[in-house]
């Protein structure tokens, strides 16, 4: 039988800590068991496609807001039965039903991955994972070297690995095919160039900056938008106003992201806040290079000698980096910097050995 690994999140709608948690498991499969346990149910269909394979693998409860002592229970007879390496457990709500029930149910090591800090400024949730902290004993882990600053000024003493985000360069790949038969196929414009974003359509993604940049870029540059979100009609409303209609495309929820990635010319994320995105390394692993805000762990997530960073909310600066890459004639991929960097192999081996002792040393 295969050795165990256990992920604990809040839920599977779509967001970073879900993508980090699904790939994890798609690629680990060949060596792990890898389950997921979502503490809020919901039917992922609706939001993920190829998980039918992982069926037996994805465990929905069904918490309600407020404190549930039952999940207590059923996560630590959970662990008894399939008796994991280690629980691996994705922000607040997870470290403590995951981490606490592990510790019932004497499983050995609980790894806590922290992909942001901005909840860690609210004094009580500061305050509660503290002590849950100490209580579990996590080995704790940050997803970028950002993120474990903002942890050490927020909590001292936690002292965190840092084990970057990795994307699978096996499934994330450069086109094969012509590009123009993916555009042709996807019923987009063959006569133009596309920057892309993928990204819930929420305020802290700010598509509204980037597509008042996109209104300064010549007329055969489109825009391609991936993702749901609460502030499609407000953003196209934006788009008719300044009369961008036939430049700018709402896809929705995409399925195909690789080929989403393909067809681009240039990847970017206009955001106010992040940690260490997925997508734009994505991106990058399909060979596209890519334009980023300097929040968050954004810097560590571009390849520099393809990529630019620009200051959040500047929308000529924008502009000009998109204008730039576009145009950029280089001779380096940035799916290099993926490769050598932020493969997922990489990522999940370092993972693995935070459980060894023998091998921790070489981490810190």
């Amino acid at each position: 039988m295969k050795p165990v690994i256990v992920h604990v999140v809040q839920h599977l709608k779509p967001g970073g800590i879900e993508s980090f948690a699904l790939e994890f498991q798609r690629a680990a499969q060949p060596y792990f068991d890898v389950h997921i346990i979502s503490l809020e149910k919901q039917n992922i269909r609706n939001y993920w496609n190829n998980t039918d394979g992982f069926k037996d693998f994805i465990h929905m409860l069904n918490k309600k807001p407020g404190w549930q002592a039952s999940i207590f229970t059923q996560l630590k007879h959970f662990f008894e039965q399939v008796n994991p390496v280690y629980v691996h457990t994705h922000h607040i709500g997870p470290l403590i039903y995951g981490g606490i029930a592990a510790k019932l149910a004497n499983i050995k090591h609980v790894i806590h991955t922290e992909h942001d800090a901005w909840h860690l400024a609210d004094f009580k949730a500061r305050l509660l994972q503290k002590i849950i902290v100490k209580l579990v004993k996590p080995i704790y882990v940050a997803d970028a070297n950002f993120v474990a600053k903002e942890v050490c000024r927020l909590m001292p003493l936690s002292n965190p690995f840092v084990i970057p985000n990795g994307v699978d360069t096996n499934k994330y790949v450069p086109a094969t095919k012509n590009k123009r038969k993916l555009i042709k196929k996807a019923n987009l414009p063959i006569n133009m160039r596309f920057i892309g974003c993928a990204a819930r359509l929420e305020v802290v993604k700010s598509h509204d900056v980037l597509i008042n940049a996109l209104a300064n870029l010549p007329n055969d540059v489109a825009l391609l938008l991936a993702g749901t979100g609460s502030l499609k009609t407000k953003l196209q409303q934006l788009v008719a106003e300044l009369g961008l209609e036939h430049r700018v495309f709402f896809l929705g929820h995409v399925e195909d992201m690789t080929s989403f990635y393909q067809m681009l010319d240039v990847f970017c994320l206009s955001s106010s806040n992040e940690g260490l995105p997925l997508s734009p390394m994505e991106a990058q692993s399909c060979g596209v290079p890519a334009v980023l805000t300097d929040v968050g762990g954004c810097r560590e997530a571009v390849c520099n000698k393809t990529g630019i960073i620009v200051t959040p909310n500047n929308v000529m600066q924008l502009s000009l980096a998109l204008n730039k890459v576009l145009s950029q004639k280089s001779t380096h991929s940035p799916r290099a910097f993926i490769l050598n960097h932020r493969s997922i192999n990489k990522m999940i081996n370092q993972y693995i050995s935070l459980t060894q002792a023998e091998l921790r040393w070489k981490l810190c």
